[in-house]
């Protein structure tokens, strides 16, 4: 693949960089926040000299990849569609508007939107959602709980609301979300799903979801070892798209 890399600056387009070549890929060129960090392709600070640059590459861009920030969400769509080039959106932290940005871009290029490329995070979700459609009913609790770096801005994790949704799905119903608990106040409604971020040192990513009844707990959980992991899952993303004849929107389940 010949890859555009929006974000080859930040720590997962590092990683990015280097399983590509690993796999026998190529980043042809890069966004990034600065031209001080030297890339062994083509790099720009913004999406009009990002445009410059695509145009004198020899080699023509089949997708791209983004682990950026979720402020250069609107620019990204905007250029994937003048560039007719499929997107595998790995970025978290976007409003229900640019969502909504994302599902109109859809209808002209190829995007897997995705809060979390591991294969493992996906397989949870599906077996989550199997656990919460049988334990809900019979009563047990459920809570969600993420754990990330102290430099991840976003909390809840894009990955915990996915995991959310799926429950809901199993649940048949809207869970009452509740975001951390403090404070005295009413017993927990069965209906609650409590959802609680951590954030320090290193953690790489772990989530749990906890069903809790009064005889008994079960836990399933996912930890993230490396960085690698998810770069790895985008490889296996970006392949899948393009091999994807129409536009749309798509999700990682979409390759098992």
């Amino acid at each position: 693949m010949n890859i555009i890399l929006i974000g080859s600056d930040g720590a997962m387009g590092k990683v990015v960089t280097n399983i590509s070549k690993e796999l026998g890929h190529q980043v042809v060129a890069g966004l990034q926040s600065t031209e001080e960090t030297e890339q062994p392709f083509p790099i720009a600070t913004n999406f009009d000299d990002l445009t410059k640059v695509v145009e004198e590459l020899e080699i023509k861009p089949e997708v791209m990849i983004d682990f950026s920030t979720p402020q250069l969400t609107d620019e990204l769509l905007a250029f994937a569609v003048a560039q007719n080039l499929p997107l595998m959106l790995a970025t978290t932290g976007q409003s229900e508007a640019q969502e909504q940005a994302i599902q109109e871009a859809s209808k002209s290029v190829a995007i897997l939107d995705t809060h979390n490329t591991s294969i493992g995070v996906n397989v949870m979700q599906e077996v989550s959602k199997h656990l919460s459609k049988v334990l809900y009913p019979l009563g047990y609790d459920i809570e969600i709980i993420e754990k990330h770096h102290r430099y991840k801005k976003d909390a809840p994790s894009g990955t915990a609301k996915m995991l959310l949704d799926s429950v809901e799905e199993g649940m048949s119903e809207s869970a009452t979300k509740v975001y951390g608990r403090e404070g005295i106040g009413e017993a927990r409604e069965h209906q609650e799903v409590g959802l609680h971020a951590i954030r320090g040192g290193d953690i790489v990513g772990e989530h749990t979801i906890i069903f809790a009844n009064n005889q008994e707990t079960l836990e399933i959980t996912h930890r993230a070892g490396s960085k690698e992991l998810f770069a790895r899952g985008a490889m296996a993303g970006a392949e899948f798209l393009i091999n994807q004849a129409e536009p749309g929107i798509y999700s990682m389940n979409d390759i098992f």
